[in-house]
């Protein structure tokens, strides 16, 4: 189950595409290779940069592996999620450069799909629920 606004801003990990990913790898490596240009070759801050384009290309990669497949368990859905929210949170500082793609990439992808939101919620709701239930009544005055 997608979002009905799926073809724009993203609301599910769900209506990720290929695409998607691969276009969000290469705004981040535009933006981190430019940053590396300026850092240069050598010292801490350069060792940095280049530890963090492997991480870009790993999560892609990840991801990408992930999307493949057609009926993900649970917890394949919930690393989409992450890997998803670990690259988009990435770029998000760069966000003020072109290239970055404020319909597909600027809100946070919280859930797989609607029934996992909904499931969520009636999670959270139980809990609540429970909590009230363990309290007990409250002490006469």
């Amino acid at each position: 189950m997608t979002s009905p606004e799926s073809e724009s801003t993203l609301a599910y990990a769900a209506d990720l595409t290929r695409e998607d990913v691969t276009a969000l790898e290469m705004f981040l490596n535009t933006q981190l290779g430019r940053v590396y240009e300026v850092v240069g070759e050598t010292g801490e801050t350069s060792f940095a940069m280049q530890s963090l384009l492997i991480l870009v290309s790993d999560s892609a990669g990840f991801l990408q592996a992930l999307l493949r497949l057609e009926q993900p368990d649970s917890w394949q859905r919930a690393a989409i999620v992450r890997e998803w929210q670990r690259l988009r949170s990435t770029a998000h500082p760069f966000n003020h450069c072109e290239g970055f793609n404020h319909d597909r990439w600027w809100k946070q992808v919280r859930h797989y799909d609607a029934a996992d939101e909904r499931a969520e919620e009636e999670r959270i709701i139980r809990l609540a629920d429970e909590a009230v239930l363990d309290e007990g009544p409250a002490p006469a005055e």
